[in-house]
């Protein structure tokens, strides 16, 4: 499978937000994307009940319900393929007033800075996300961080000194020596503001300066300058 390529100078990235009406962190996130001058990299489960084939018309409307109020931002959005996300065809490129959103069926490649990234929701290493959990959980039990994660690189047989990115157990952490990492959750609450059965750790993973790093809401560091991307 061809995967297209990208090029940031930084990117803020997260996962498993699972928006649905009146539920949605998106608008803080994209604060906080802002606040570090970078682009804004979501890797899955950006709806909570989409997992239809859509077309570019309901696509356009479901994507300006969600980013309503977000503006000035470069957006690259990669849909899960199992659950939650619209199924696409093909990779789509929007201009929302001051917002570009490029979204990506499946998976991508990012150059940030001088790294290599393979950016996924995850569920190419396991297709349903309340198993990816369990095993994740039940490898830490072994003293085995990031299993999932792990098993997806050796499979796709990425270069070792590339990073593989994700989400989908919504368990956040970073392997520095295996060079892979998961953004964790934003998600709180089922309909009707029932507590979800997983609670969030509303944390993302920044990326600049050939550094990458895993951060929790609140901490943040500001940026003048806005990050340019552009598409190879």
């Amino acid at each position: 499978m061809r995967y297209s390529v990208i090029e940031l100078e930084r990117a803020v990235m997260v996962s498993d937000l699972h928006c649905k009406p009146g539920s949605c962190k998106v608008g803080e996130i994209a604060g906080l994307a802002a606040r570090e001058g970078a682009s804004l990299v979501i890797l899955g489960d950006l709806f909570d009940d989409l997992h239809r084939e859509v077309g570019d018309d309901e696509l356009e409307r479901a994507l300006r319900a969600v980013f309503r109020g977000v503006a000035g931002l470069e957006i690259y959005y990669v849909t899960s393929g199992s659950s939650h996300d619209p199924i696409l065809k093909r990779e789509t490129h929007l201009r929302l007033e001051s917002l570009s959103v490029h979204v990506y069926p499946r998976a991508l490649i990012a150059r940030v800075g001088r790294l290599r990234m393979f950016l996924t929701h995850g569920d190419l290493a396991l297709r349903n996300g309340a198993h990816a959990f369990l095993v994740n959980v039940a490898a830490m039990t072994l003293g085995k961080r990031l299993y999932l994660e792990k098993a997806l690189k050796k499979k796709l047989r990425l270069p070792s000194d590339w990073w593989l990115v994700m989400g989908h157990t919504h368990i956040p952490g970073i392997d520095r020596e295996a060079r892979v990492a998961n953004t964790g959750s934003w998600k709180a609450s089922w309909s009707f503001n029932l507590p979800y059965w997983r609670p969030p750790s509303n944390t993302y993973i920044i990326v600049e300066n050939g550094a990458i790093e895993l951060r929790a809401r609140g901490f943040s560091s500001p940026r003048k300058s806005s990050a340019r991307a552009r598409k190879l």
